[in-house]
């Protein structure tokens, strides 16, 4: 069918209607674009689809630089200019912030560009294919689409992955640190990433953010929404290795880390060493409830979980802590949302929220959101 695109969803694929009027999800068009499709899923509401051919293309659509732009299940918008991109990213928040949150006229700022939009990934996880080459697995499947190179991971990283050999199958962790590429394996002793102008020991089976350069954007922000002094205290909740602890820990009179990952919160007291900051290895919940965290007086709490939010019950124990500033670090703008509804619902107020372009040529972003007590 033909079909008129109209808009962005938050998944990336731009959204028509079909003659029956129901929703077509289209991956890899644009809105204001007439495109030739072919149904692939189809629901009672909704529908999914195929690009077949762009019969009328949208201004803001450019010629992917990656032969295996939508193939290798990575990018979702290697057609879309780069200013479109930061567009609809903050468009996406400020949409969830809406219809999640239920937040009339949140307040998102513009999403901060990445300084690099290609060739920023520092740390990449490919499979062997059949033929002897690293690919990636296409979207939604098991089959491996083989690469000559990855165009959003740095240089370093294809160049060495031109010396490997694959084994169909074969699992591959390659990533960029001070001291080079390297390949991963379990228990690779921890490598330095130098991160703006902090260092961190970070080991190989941990979470680290992938875009160095944008990870230090998201330091400066946070600092920024969090206003650390020499005499205030901070509480830095799923604290990884300490990306904010440190700096936090270099301005505060004293922050407490929590993370659940026993091995990143040991290394994350390494690298805290000499400076006013302790850190817990147990899960962020069962932290809340310990009186040596509930009688502290916090001036602020700095929040990064995974992509699944925060639970409510550790959120609603957050709340009782009374903290004048909150800093949430999403990069999930739906469970945000959902979250920034609770603790509007616990008495805070949603400050802003600043979107950062940490993936280019994906439809992921990250957010700073900054809460005050009322």
């Amino acid at each position: 069918m033909v079909l008129e695109l109209t808009a962005m969803a938050p998944t990336g694929e731009a959204i028509g209607r079909a003659p029956d009027g129901r929703v077509v999800f289209v991956p890899y068009g644009l809105p204001g674009e007439q495109v030739e499709v072919q149904l692939t899923h189809e629901r009672k509401r909704f529908a999914r689809a195929r690009l077949l051919r762009v019969l009328r293309a949208s201004p803001e659509r450019t010629t992917p630089p990656c032969p295996h732009f939508a193939h290798c299940g990575g990018c979702d918008w290697q057609h879309l200019v780069y200013p479109a991109q930061l567009r609809y990213k903050t468009d996406a928040v400020r949409e969830q912030l809406v219809r999640l949150g239920r937040i009339q006229d949140p307040p998102v700022r513009p999403c901060l560009p990445a300084p690099a939009p290609y060739g920023y990934r520092n740390r990449i996880q490919l499979v062997g294919a059949a033929d002897g080459r690293w690919g990636y697995r296409a979207r939604k499947t098991h089959v491996v689409t083989p690469i000559a190179e990855c165009a959003i991971a740095a240089p370093e990283l294809n160049a060495l992955l031109q010396t490997l050999r694959a084994q169909p199958g074969e699992l591959a962790d390659l990533r960029l640190s001070d001291e080079g590429a390297s390949r991963l394996y379990p228990g690779s002793p921890p490598r330095t990433i130098t991160v703006g102008r902090w260092r961190y020991r970070v080991p190989g089976d941990v979470f680290f953010q992938v875009n160095t350069a944008v990870a230090a954007l998201l330091i400066e922000e946070v600092l920024r929404a969090a206003e650390p002094t020499p005499s205030s205290n901070f509480l830095d909740l799923f604290c990884g290795v300490g990306l904010f602890t440190v700096p936090l820990a270099e301005r505060a009179a004293f922050v407490l880390g929590v993370e659940v990952d026993a091995q990143a919160a040991r290394v994350a007291a390494e690298n805290l060493r000499g400076l006013p900051a302790e850190v817990w290895a147990m899960d962020v919940g069962q932290a809340l409830k310990r009186a040596a965290l509930r009688r502290r007086v916090w001036r602020g709490v700095v929040l990064d979980p995974p992509r699944g939010g925060v639970e409510a019950q550790a959120l609603a124990a957050i709340s009782r802590l009374n903290a004048p500033r909150l800093v949430y670090v999403s990069c999930e703008p739906a469970t945000l949302a959902r979250d920034a509804r609770r603790l509007l619902d616990a008495g805070y107020h949603l400050d802003y929220v600043q979107p950062l372009d940490m993936f280019p040529q994906t439809r992921h972003v990250e957010c700073v959101a900054r809460f005050t007590r009322m």
